[in-house]
């Protein structure tokens, strides 16, 4: 624009306003109309579907959380970004900002190494600001409304959507690059991720007006684009910008805060008021529901001094049926995969078990891999149905490491008992080498998600935590993760230690690295001095190497232990119990072959950190341990679960049962009665009722559920019922929603035979499964029906 120089103050005035306007993100206004939103009802076209040679080919009709189809109206006309907010517009808000590393980042002194997508080309990005968190996107629009005096905001996820598709009803690719569509709007759809207003969660099947997603949750919705990177070529990001992730459909999702050194998320702005719309209610999922409080004889538990042995199957098994088509029908969690591998568990300070894994609809490149969670109920035989939290939509979630971390004095301040639990992002641009969430009440509520601060530069990683987490006698907390690069004498096969002096509040890298990929951690008996042991795809005269630092993980030293040597798909854990021994458990490897798992695996116990061990081998049926881990409970039970096992199992086992030379000691019986049973309840916070069970003393023990369970809503609603003996359930368990219409039934007979039967809304029975233990015997879905 020619701007012609005025005298006085008229001058003056026309230039002010013409700098305001080139600050200022043009916008185009966009008619009010209806639409549907979510997965297009015809196939995708198989060049949308195909998996770019990435990962496994995508869904006909679109991803999971694309469904239901909905009618949706967008009842006011409103103006909308023509383009991304451009580095330059985001500048005038923060002038030390700029694309490919942003002004938070920067601070951190982070650079962007390892397998994260660092090394891509900014210029893809072509002068918008990409790598500005959903934070700082809010911030701008407030900052831009109060510069302007006009309301300014991000779009609705519907408003996206309705925008993207400019009319038309099912899959229609975007106009090329800074082309507009039919509403006059630009690169919607080119593979540039864009945050939107709502909380991601599951889409409704009713027909809505200005729907604004729910009132809460833990990441925001990300719409335009992938986050995924796997491979690339100049100028190109695969799977991020292939064509099914740049659907108008496709959701992608990412935590509010995420603004990495190197990210590819950007932001539009709306100028319009917020819609009067109320956010519907967000979905708890059901790990965090009835969770209790109270401690009922935690340290109790079968003899230390006999040998203890016992099993709990973890996973649902269709029978070879597919999850999306049977699985999801039945009552199981959409979402869910059938590979379940890098395992975590922790006992919570109620009692509860809580376990974790990756969990991939088939093979663990995929964009949709996510972490699944589920919980054991303190006293209860089951394993809840798992099921995938956090979610993270196209981020490819994996490594979950779970914490039972039980306070400290930081200084003279005591900090209150919480549990950690950390995950990382092995291929999503810019990640960080991990993520973390706490919860103080047993896992019930969590904080938000936190990112690693690091105010120094850090070397390579990659985002993958591992199966340990230590405090040293310092405080200082650890965590290992993989890593890339070589060690001091060559060794390709390395994992990173990182640590925190302050709780938390900010992170550094060691400096050195371990002598394995996958390497667990323990402190010595010092309380100072890090034992790495192994990981996998690292060997000294064909054993596994421990990698010994005396400087908190600046530098190692290798020795060679007496175990074999780890391959794909196995890593060993180690932890230090309360007797002071140290537990390690891990696979056989003898003839050092990948992939096969068929050796078995075994567990030792240490007296002296190491230096020489009492060993014993698993039952048979444990074929292998994978990515196994390891923990202690309160009554002195050691708990290992598998993977890559089939199937996979939390087993429970004593020192007395590794000590013992006989291989069958404390074979897995069940007790068979049970006394001292007692009454139990606890209430809201406003006094009513939120729940009353009882538990007694097996004969084995152990203290188990016995007896009626009820979990009532705040308003008195019944929630959760059921009956239980010998902490297995027996009759009828029911749950319902907060209205009092039952979510679903689940009737119990002898021998592991067990009926479950789910409901709609509405009361109608969608669904009819017969089940043996965790194993699918028959099914409506089955049969078609």
């Amino acid at each position: 624009m020619t701007v012609k120089w005025l005298s006085g103050c008229a001058g003056i005035v026309l230039m002010a306003a013409v700098a305001v306007a080139q600050d200022v993100p043009p916008v185009v206004q966009v008619k009010a109309g209806s639409f549907v939103m979510g997965a297009d009802a015809a196939a995708l076209p198989d060049a949308v579907t195909d998996g770019f040679g990435v990962m496994s080919r995508r869904p006909a009709h679109g991803d999971f959380d694309e469904v239901p189809r909905h009618d949706v109206t967008i009842s006011r006309d409103f103006k909308i970004g023509v383009t991304e907010v451009t580095e330059a517009e985001f500048r005038q808000f923060d002038p030390s900002f700029r694309a490919g590393v942003n002004a938070e980042s920067r601070k951190s002194g982070a650079e962007p190494k390892g397998k994260s997508g660092g090394d891509r080309a900014v210029a893809v990005f072509n002068g918008y600001a990409a790598g500005v968190s959903w934070n700082q996107a809010m911030a701008y629009c407030a900052w831009l409304s109060k510069k302007t005096g006009k309301p300014y905001r991000l779009p609705t996820e519907a408003e996206w959507e309705y925008v993207a598709r400019a009319g038309h009803a099912g899959f229609e690719p975007a106009p090329a690059l800074d082309q507009p569509n039919a509403f006059g709007v630009k690169n919607m759809g080119v593979g540039r991720p864009e945050w939107v207003l709502d909380w991601y969660g599951p889409y409704n099947a009713s027909s809505q007006v200005d729907p604004v997603g729910p009132a809460s949750g833990y990441t925001k919705v990300v719409r335009g684009g992938g986050l995924d990177f796997r491979h690339s070529k100049p100028g190109q990001i695969v799977p991020a910008q292939s064509p099914y992730f740049e659907r108008a459909a496709n959701r992608a999702s990412m935590a509010p805060s995420y603004a990495p050194v190197d990210g590819n998320i950007g932001f539009r702005v709306v100028q319009a008021s917020m819609p009067a719309t109320r956010p519907v209610q967000a979905e708890r999922p059901f790990f965090e529901t009835a969770v209790k409080k109270t401690v009922d004889r935690i340290a109790d538990g079968p003899n230390p001094a006999k040998p203890w042995y016992h099993v709990h199957e973890l996973f649902p098994d269709l029978a070879g049926k597919s999850m999306p088509e049977i699985g999801w029908k039945l009552g199981l969690a959409r979402g869910l995969g059938i590979n379940y591998h890098n395992s975590a568990i922790q006992q919570l300070p109620n009692g509860d078990m809580l376990a974790a894994y990756y969990n991939s609809p088939n093979e663990e490149d995929d964009p949709d891999q996510t972490v699944l969670v589920m919980r054991r109920r303190a006293g209860s035989e089951d394993w809840d149905m798992p099921e995938p939290w956090p979610y993270f939509a196209d981020a490819a979630n994996a490594a979950p490491v779970i914490w039972n971390d039980p306070g400290f004095k930081l200084g003279s301040k005591p900090q209150s008992a919480r549990v950690w639990f950390f995950w990382g992002y092995p291929r999503l641009i810019g990640a960080p080498p991990f993520s973390y969430m706490t919860s103080t009440d047993n896992g019930a509520d969590w904080s938000q998600v936190s990112f690693p601060h690091f105010p120094a530069k850090i070397g390579r990683y990659v985002s993958q935590p591992i199966n340990s987490i230590v405090r040293t006698k310092d405080g200082t907390v650890l965590i290992p993760t993989d890593s890339t690069g070589r060690d001091d004498d060559g060794n390709g096969s390395i994992s990173a230690v990182w640590g925190t002096h302050d709780d938390g509040k900010t992170w550094y890298d060691t400096g050195g690295r371990t002598a394995g990929r996958h390497t667990t951690l323990v402190v010595a008996k010092d309380g100072e001095t890090l034992l790495g042991f192994g990981g996998k795809n690292s060997e000294i005269d064909g054993k596994m190497p421990l990698a010994t630092s005396h400087d908190g993980g600046k530098t190692w030293v290798k020795s060679k232990t007496p175990f074999d040597e780890l391959m794909s798909g196995e890593r060993p854990s180690v932890i230090r119990l309360k007797s002071g021994r140290l537990f390690f458990v891990a696979d056989y490897n003898p003839t050092h072959q990948k992939h096969l798992h068929k050796d078995g695996a075994y567990v030792a116990l240490s007296d002296d950190d190491g230096a020489t061990w009492v060993m014993k081998r698993l039952p048979a049926n444990i074929l292998t341990v994978g990515y196994v881990t390891a923990t202690e409970s309160a009554d002195d039970v050691i708990h290992v679960v598998t993977s890559k096992n089939k199937p996979n199992y939390e087993i429970e086992l004593n020192e007395a049962w590794v000590l013992d030379k006989d291989a069958g000691a404390g074979s897995d019986a069940a007790p068979l009665s049970i006394s001292e049973v007692k009454q139990f309840s606890e209430k809201y916070a406003d006094g009513k009722l939120k729940a009353k069970w009882s538990a007694g003393r097996a004969s084995d023990g152990r203290v188990l559920l016995e007896g009626p369970e009820t979990f009532y809503y705040p308003g008195g609603r019944v929630m959760w019922s059921m009956t239980f003996h010998l902490g297995h359930k027996v009759g009828e368990e029911d749950y319902f929603r907060a209205d009092g219409t039952r979510v679903w039934t689940k009737t119990y007979g002898a021998d592991g035979e067990w009926t479950w039967v789910n409901f709609d809304a509405s009361g109608k029975r969608v669904a009819t499964s017969r089940w043996r233990g965790k194993t699918l015997v028959s099914s409506d879905a089955a049969e078609g029906r």
